[in-house]
């Protein structure tokens, strides 16, 4: 795994593909996201780019309002507007520096904070829309391994916080089949202590790196091998993001 991912040229090319799925997706169904079709999915992701982009071109000390940029339109116009949030929020991330202080939600605020977000917001949606028309999924290896670290790390504890929620009492061991990577999450009250080391869990996940960042993520299905207590196993997956 990479010390300094390209944060920028990931988001780049997964908004590619998202504006390509746009199109094909759109009336489709999507099962990893219950209750919402393609367009759904693209509207969801159009929002939080029109978001992102008010508060990084603005600096923002606290949270801001897009506005008129969260509205999609119907029907066909949504492609159109899908562009410009893509090519808004992109250009927001280009001209904030990593380490430039911004609002965020969570203990890390600054530019880097936004730029690895929105990679691996959509880089699994991008996958939803890839897995409901059947097609391979495409993530890249190393983003996909920071994206699990993101996940266990920095979006998981506050989530459940906010839904006052407690974590399995289990620790769980994530075991890439694809190259290098190993996790060991052990709960730690309303946080999780994540270590990178071979070791015994509760319950082992065994697959490619992006197999198991869609399983962190809620998802089904995903190639991952579950050992362990059956139980424990359906607990960590039904903590979704």
């Amino acid at each position: 795994m990479s010390s300094s991912p390209d944060f920028l040229s990931a988001l780049r090319d997964s908004t590619d593909e998202l504006r390509r799925l746009a199109r094909s997706t759109h009336d489709t169904i999507v099962p990893d996201c219950p209750g919402w079709s393609g367009r759904d999915v693209i509207v969801h992701l159009g929002r939080v780019y029109a978001s992102v982009t008010a508060i990084v071109d603005a600096r923002a000390t606290g949270p801001l309002d897009p506005g008129q940029a969260a509205n999609a339109p119907e029907k066909s116009a949504v492609f159109d507007w899908i562009d410009e949030r893509c090519d808004a929020m992109l250009t927001a991330l280009s001209n904030i520096a990593p380490d430039e202080k911004v609002w965020t939600w969570s203990d890390d605020h600054t530019g880097r904070f936004y730029r690895r977000r929105m990679v691996h917001e959509t880089a699994v949606h991008v996958c939803d829309l890839q897995r409901a028309i059947a097609i391979t999924t495409t993530m890249d290896r190393a983003m996909a391994c920071d994206g699990i670290d993101e996940a266990y790390g920095v979006i998981l504890p506050p989530g459940m916080r906010r839904k006052a929620r407690a974590f399995p009492p289990s620790t769980l061991h994530l075991h890439c089949t694809d190259g290098p990577g190993e996790w060991m999450i052990i709960p730690d009250g309303d946080a999780l202590d994540v270590r990178h080391e071979h070791s015994k869990g509760d319950v082992a996940w065994r697959g490619s790196a992006v197999a198991l960042m869609l399983a962190a993520w809620g998802r089904r299905h995903t190639g991952v091998v579950a050992f362990g207590d059956p139980r424990a196993s359906e607990e960590w997956s039904s903590l979704g993001i």
